[in-house]
């Protein structure tokens, strides 16, 4: 009430909950509404977007690699593309969550997006409908010489224990009797999914 500005209750809530959780434990955190729907797109394994997979460089979100038969790979849009503009407005500094909410939103709907790119001068601007993209957990699954199986899993959503045992028994078909189970930057996820795969390991 006596503050010198006027301010938003739900500002000084939201504060406040992120304060009490963090100083809880460093799992514990507070989802905003923003942070909540990226949490429930990653777990359910679909999502309206454009389909690129991104990481951020020189303070400016780049193309790791856009999804096969995504909205983004058939207008045209490569690796190491960097994206200098999102709706207009600069994307220097964007955190990977800014980023997502930025080129999430409903299926049909468009989002502009300014690339620039290696060996071009300026900025190529592309408006891309946005369309359900289905994420896979178990992105790479082969068999390498001597008989070593390699399985790449990148986070645990509903279906990845279900993924995961397909997979397995790809491979031991494939004459593999030892795995890599690579984790490497896998966020986590779902618990029940991640007991699922753990338990398909160690009984």
């Amino acid at each position: 009430e006596n503050y010198v500005d006027p301010v938003e209750p739900e500002k000084l809530i939201t504060g406040a909950m992120k304060g009490m959780l963090r100083d809880l434990d460093p799992y514990s955190q507070f989802l905003d509404a923003g942070s909540y729907q990226n949490l429930q797109a990653t777990t359910h394994g679909s999502f309206g977007g454009i389909g690129i997979e991104v990481s951020i460089r020189d303070d400016y979100p780049t193309v790791i690699s856009p999804i096969d038969g995504g909205p983004a790979q058939t207008m045209g849009i490569r690796s190491g593309d960097i994206i200098a503009r999102i709706e207009g407005k600069s994307a220097a500094g964007l955190t990977i969550d800014e980023v997502a909410q930025r080129l999430r939103g409903p299926q049909g709907s468009h989002v502009q997006i300014g690339i620039r790119r290696e060996g071009e001068e300026g900025e190529v601007e592309y408006s891309i409908e946005r369309r359900e993209i289905v994420t896979r957990s178990v992105r790479h699954a082969f068999v390498v010489e001597g008989r070593v199986g390699y399985l790449r899993l990148a986070n645990f959503s509903e279906t990845s224990g279900g993924e995961v045992h397909a997979a397995l028994e790809r491979l031991k078909a494939e004459g593999a009797d030892r795995l890599v189970l690579d984790l490497r930057s896998n966020p986590g996820g779902l618990l029940d999914q991640a007991v699922d795969v753990a338990e398909q390991f160690v009984k």
